[in-house]
């Protein structure tokens, strides 16, 4: 089994988590070979943050115009139904293969596609049609969790100093119900110890996303590793046959990840992760209040170690992003307002402003101002005011 490389389109469903995604995507672009092609599907819109999400994608666009393109003409919604939208579109027709990506994970080798593709023959000759999908070695991601820290002989470290009681599993779902384990156990399964422990994800970043170098190093020589089809596994990364995802039954949970655990489980199909094709993961959305103040250290590592020519981040002031956000909520609050005028004009009934006054409002009294920003009341002294 040969794949044509020209017949595989690389996919990455965006939402909103632009922070997490610039950096993804600019190890992504420096890895980018001519005969690559990288879609964007942005997922979501109307938001400051989907919005700025989806300038992020039009940034790379302007600077690989022959390799990645932003699908912008799907409607955003359920996001198994937007990914089926796509692979059945026109567009996609000269495609045979899909990889699909998160878009907070990205790869640290320069052939990770390469070795996706090596990985997905070898693994179809010895299983043929029982194969289901091939993957990477995932860090922060249930199944990968286990064998990150056992390749960098952390352990003795997990579990004398990080591990505690915890729990596992969700509640009310059978195959895998939600329980308590002692702190000696690694669960790899659906919501297993690195999914809701964002101090335990916090403390693998620091000892392995922050040492790219020394990933790649203890990774080159491993071979691939079957991952159990009976537990969920999270599905950062994978590279299946289009038809694959067709063949999914929508149960209308708007969960493709459970979706496609449960036909692997039904009909048995394999999945396999290259140990030797080192992906990072940032944040799982359980885990990214408490820990995306690492993001600024992780984007300074990996600027270094991407060494592009373009800087990662567009905006990495906070004072400005706050500034963008606040003039979006304020461009917002006035198209509102001149729609609202207009209907008045055309209906010939009188404009109500008070349902606005919660979006942003800015009130005069004798000695303070206060404004309304999304709900939130901030009281100024005029004293205050420069």
């Amino acid at each position: 089994m040969n794949i044509d490389k020209k017949k595989i389109a690389v996919v990455m469903l965006a939402y909103a988590d632009f922070e997490a995604m610039e950096i993804a995507l600019a190890a992504y672009s420096k890895y980018i070979t001519d005969d690559m092609q990288f879609y964007i599907l942005q997922n979501g819109r109307d938001t400051y943050d989907c919005e700025r999400t989806y300038r992020l994608g039009k940034r790379y666009e302007q600077l690989f115009p022959e390799n990645i393109k932003v699908v912008d003409w799907i409607e955003p919604g359920n996001p198994y139904i937007s990914i089926k939208t796509l692979l059945e579109s026109e567009e996609f027709a000269q495609y045979d293969y899909i990889c699909k990506v998160d878009d907070d994970v990205f790869p640290l080798h320069k052939d990770w596609l390469d070795k996706l593709i090596h990985c997905y023959e070898q693994s179809y000759e010895k299983y043929g049609d029982k194969l289901g999908y091939v993957t990477s070695l995932v860090n922060n991601n249930p199944w990968g969790f286990k064998e990150t820290i056992e390749i960098f002989n952390l352990q003795d470290e997990f579990f004398e100093k990080i591990a505690r009681k915890h729990a596992v599993g969700f509640k009310g779902w059978e195959k895998e119900p939600y329980k308590i384990i002692p702190a000696n156990e690694i669960y790899t399964g659906c919501a297993g110890t690195v999914w809701a422990n964002p101090y335990i994800s916090r403390w693998l970043h620091k000892n392995t996303t922050f040492f790219p170098e020394k990933f790649l190093l203890l990774t080159e020589n491993l071979s691939y590793k079957e991952v159990n089809n009976k537990q969920r596994y999270s599905i950062n990364c994978m590279l299946f046959k289009k038809d694959f995802w067709t063949h999914l039954i929508d149960n209308s949970m708007n969960d493709d990840e459970f979706m496609t655990f449960k036909y692997c489980c039904d009909n048995d199909l394999k999945i396999i992760s290259d140990l030797s094709n080192p992906f990072i993961h940032l944040l799982f959305w359980i885990q990214r209040e408490e820990n995306r103040d690492l993001l600024p250290q992780i984007r300074t590592i990996y600027e270094n170690f991407l060494n592009l020519q373009y800087p990662i981040s567009v905006c990495p002031d906070k004072e400005y992003e706050n500034e963008n956000r606040l003039r979006f909520i304020e461009n917002t609050y006035f198209k509102f307002i001149k729609e609202q005028e207009r209907e008045r004009f055309e209906m010939r009934k009188p404009i109500s402003y008070k349902k606005f006054e919660r979006i942003f409002s800015i009130k005069n009294h004798s000695v303070y101002k206060v404004i309304t920003i999304l709900g939130i009341k901030i009281k100024i002294k005029r004293g205050d005011i420069v």
